[in-house]
């Protein structure tokens, strides 16, 4: 009779990646920029996929600030990355892939040897969960009040760079004049707004089902987001994409750099290690590749 248990060469190996503060110089979230990978980062990554494990990106980005020319993206194709790796832009709602579609000239569709001719094109593949749709229709509505309340306790506040996306998952606000001090207080101001909010909506039902917000630093300001949403998200998404079965064994690390990317670790196989700074991924990625 066969042993049907793999041995460790042939588990999956697969590595979860935060970007910013990880992967780049610094863990600053610069609004319609892409982060840009170090040059160290760009060798590890692929020392990492060279020694079988699969690198899995998730961030809070939007796919379009990933996509930008030479930006994220572009570098991991320019490294022959891309193949073995999978992203996940808005906590891992969004998954940057691609799709075939018919080659168009001229209005008609190309034909080669009789066959129709594909060409890959970017797409991106969005997921949902119960209550984002809700949560999508009555957003507007939410951020108008949280904004007038925050406005009114006194913050010199203004629309985030990124709400520039109508579907994102998230309500965001900038300071006028950026405050680390100031962004404490005006999370906690705003974790209140929305808790309170909660609870109305809860006991009213005006909008259906109430979705739990929590608020966060984004360093340039805040960020509201579903608390059902986060990079564990991604993760569920890219072990569905990988094929994982929910009792087959992995070999599995993810990071980020901040408690909350924890979540990651969904898993009893998938260690999460925080991380410092961009020179403390590459001495965790060296020590994972030796192991």
């Amino acid at each position: 009779m066969k042993n049907s248990k793999k041995s460790i060469k042939e588990l999956k190996k697969i590595l979860f990646l935060d970007i910013d503060g990880v992967l780049t110089s610094t863990p600053k979230y610069i609004p319609n920029t892409s982060p840009i990978l170090t040059l160290k980062s760009i060798k590890a990554i692929s020392e990492a996929q060279e020694s079988g494990f699969t690198t899995v990106f998730i961030t809070a980005r939007s796919v379009r600030e990933l996509r930008l020319k030479n930006g994220f993206e572009d570098t991991l194709k320019k490294n022959n990355l891309l193949k073995k790796s999978l992203i996940y832009g808005s906590l891992g709602l969004d998954q940057a892939t691609y799709t075939n579609e018919f080659k168009i000239k001229n209005g008609s569709i190309v034909y080669k040897n009789g066959s129709a001719v594909l060409v890959k094109k970017p797409s991106m593949k969005r997921e949902t969960f119960a209550n984002l749709d809700q949560f999508l229709l009555y957003k507007m509505l939410l951020g108008r009040e949280i904004k007038q309340q925050l406005k009114y306790a006194g913050f010199d506040i203004k629309k985030a760079n990124y709400e520039e996306i109508i579907n994102d998952a998230r309500i965001g606000f900038e300071l006028k004049k950026n405050d680390s001090r100031i962004r404490k207080k005006l999370v906690e101001r705003s974790q209140k707004i929305c808790d309170e909010q909660f609870e109305t909506f809860k006991k009213t039902k005006k909008f259906g089902s109430p979705v739990k917000l929590v608020a966060f630093d984004i360093e340039t300001g805040i960020s509201i987001n579903p608390i059902i949403l986060g990079k564990h998200f991604g993760v569920l998404r890219a072990l569905n994409e990988l094929g994982v079965k929910p009792n087959e064994k992995i070999i599995a690390y993810a990071m980020g750099d901040s408690n909350s990317d924890a979540k990651m670790s969904i898993r009893k196989d998938i260690k999460f290690i925080k991380i410092k700074n961009n020179k403390h991924f590459l001495e965790e990625v060296e020590k994972i590749i030796k192991k």
